[in-house]
C-alpha cells in the first residue's frame, strides 16, 4: 500500500510517464517484498513472531538434502503465507549453480494480472552469512 501512495505522490508532483507495465511493477514489488521477508529473522517482528525466516548462516554453505530442503520449505512457507500475491510457490535446488559459498534456489509460480496468470521464476540464493538475494 505504501508503494502506491508513494507512486501518487511522485505522480501528481512531476506527472512524469514511465515505460513501465502494470506486470513490471508488480514484479518489482513483489522482489522487493520477497528480499525483505526473506532477510528478517524469526522472531524478530513483536506483531508476528512467525514472520521471517529462521538463521540460514550455519546452513548456508552446506548441500546436505535436509539441509537445503529445511531452506526450500523455510522459503516456501514464508511465500505462501504472507506474498499471495505469487501463486501456487514452488522452491527447489538450482544445482547446476550452487558453489561452496553460498546456495542458489528457483522460486516459481504465477502472479495474476488483468485476470491473466504471468508466469515467474525468480532466482534466490542464501550466502554463507544467511543473507538472501533475489534476482
Amino acid at each position: 500500500m505504501l508503494e502506491r501512495i508513494a507512486s501518487w505522490e511522485a505522480g501528481e508532483e512531476g506527472d512524469a510517464r514511465t515505460n513501465q507495465t502494470q506486470v513490471d511493477v508488480l514484479v518489482r514489488s513483489v522482489m522487493n517484498h520477497l528480499t525483505r521477508l526473506l532477510n528478517t529473522r524469526q522472531g524478530s517482528v513483536q506483531i508476528d513472531p512467525l514472520f521471517g525466516v529462521p538463521d540460514f548462516t550455519n546452513l548456508a554453505g552446506t548441500t546436505a538434502m535436509g539441509s537445503t530442503r529445511e531452506i526450500e520449505e523455510e522459503i516456501r512457507r514464508m511465500v505462501l503465507r504472507y506474498e499471495p500475491r505469487i501463486k501456487s510457490p514452488r522452491v527447489t535446488l538450482n544445482r547446476e549453480e550452487t558453489d561452496v559459498l553460498s546456495i542458489r534456489f528457483a522460486l516459481e509460480g504465477a502472479l495474476e494480472v488483468d485476470d491473466r496468470e504471468i508466469p515467474l521464476r525468480i532466482s534466490t540464493t542464501v550466502g554463507a552469512n544467511g543473507r538472501v538475494s533475489i534476482a
